[in-house]
């Protein structure tokens, strides 16, 4: 089970220029590896742009007004009630446990100040939440066991934060029983309930966010956005309730980034693009499906979500990764398992040209 948190661990493998005479997929590199949600060509400079402000913001309360009118765009598609932007994933974490211990502290249980990071019992090497590293009342939980749970949870604790779908060392869409239980024992003793949909979120699951497939709602958010043209972008969207502990004079996300962070909402709330995301999902799907059971001996299981899908390997899947990107195709190894991220901007032919490069890989290997 992989990490919770992203890190750079969590970043796509280093890329393999195609071989010269050697390149399957023709031009640039077909980028399978999660890298972004948007293949350059069919998103930047696009018709999904039309609507975006345009010109960046020149002045601080241009950048204010802009990142307030982004926040009024995620609200209303989220479980939240606030929304605030930041310029890295880190800051949005420091932020938000900062957050959830005021909180507490104004409500009376100023003792509140450790969380629990629910990372599963498969990934031996997960790390703290980008940005807390150090912070020694952040403690790592490396099972899904429930009773485990409830014995770690002390009148100290003050949240339990796990990610819907993990993907750092392996690949696991964590069940809507355990998240169910996790909200339960939330609202049992008082706790914060966080979700990390830093690579999970923006549909790239068939849904807006993850954690709708499961119905559970969280208190707290943070979800990333890192256009290949502009800075990255962190989201942290909260309950009314839990904005209670926001403190002012929060870094302003910068200035390119929310240009980006506005034309992404905007295509994502176009009418029929979920609905076509959702098609190309279930084309991957039964496209990996028929790979799978037609290379049985070069794959031992299959599983995905959405545009998040995952062949497992019987040994490493490095070398594999690395003959695909070798012939241009980029994805992600994450121990034994492959996995397979498209953009949300995918095209039935991209998908097709992945999976034969998939299987010509698999028919070399079997000679």
């Amino acid at each position: 089970m992989s990490a919770t948190f992203s890190d750079s661990s969590r970043e796509p493998n280093e890329p393999i220029q195609p071989a010269v005479g050697d390149t399957f997929v023709a031009g640039a590199p077909l980028d399978f590896s999660g890298a972004s949600l948007f293949f350059p060509e069919n998103f930047s400079g696009s018709t999904l742009r039309t609507d975006a402000p345009i010109g960046s913001p020149q002045s601080v309360a241009e950048a204010a007004a802009l990142s307030d009118a982004l926040c009024a765009m995620i609200s209303p598609v989220s479980f939240g009630d606030r929304v605030y932007l930041l310029p890295s994933e880190s800051d949005a974490w420091r932020v938000a446990v900062e957050m959830v211990r005021r909180y507490h502290r104004l409500v009376g249980r100023p003792k509140r100040r450790r969380f629990i990071v629910c990372v599963g019992p498969a990934d031996a090497t997960a790390s703290l939440p980008p940005g807390l590293e150090g912070d020694d009342e952040i403690v790592v939980l490396r099972t899904d066991d429930h009773a485990a749970l409830q014995a770690e949870v002390d009148v100290r604790t003050a949240g339990i934060l796990i990610a819907p779908v993990r993907t750092q060392a392996g690949f696991e869409v964590v069940s809507g029983s355990v998240l169910a239980r996790l909200r339960e024992t939330a609202d049992e003793y008082g706790l914060i309930l966080g979700f990390d949909e830093t690579f999970c979120g923006f549909g790239r699951s068939g849904m807006l966010w993850a954690h709708e497939w499961s119905g559970v709602t969280p208190d707290l958010m943070v979800a990333r956005y890192a256009p290949a043209d502009a800075p990255p972008l962190a989201a942290l969207v909260v309950t009314q309730r839990l904005a209670r502990g926001a403190l002012g004079g929060s870094t302003l996300a910068d200035g390119a980034a929310l240009l980006a962070g506005h034309a992404l909402v905007d295509a994502l709330s176009t009418p029929g693009f979920q609905e076509r995301v959702q098609n190309r999902s279930w084309y991957l799907e039964d496209q990996l499906s028929a790979l799978f059971y037609r290379r049985r001996a070069a794959f031992t299981a299959l599983d995905g979500l959405g545009l998040m899908q995952a062949l497992t390997l019987a040994g490493d899947a490095e070398p594999m990764r690395a003959k695909l990107a070798a012939r241009g195709l980029l994805t992600r190894a994450m121990g034994s398992v492959l996995g397979l991220f498209p953009p949300l901007s995918v095209e039935e032919s991209d998908i097709d040209a992945a999976i034969s490069c998939i299987d010509m890989i698999c028919a070399q290997e079997e000679r």
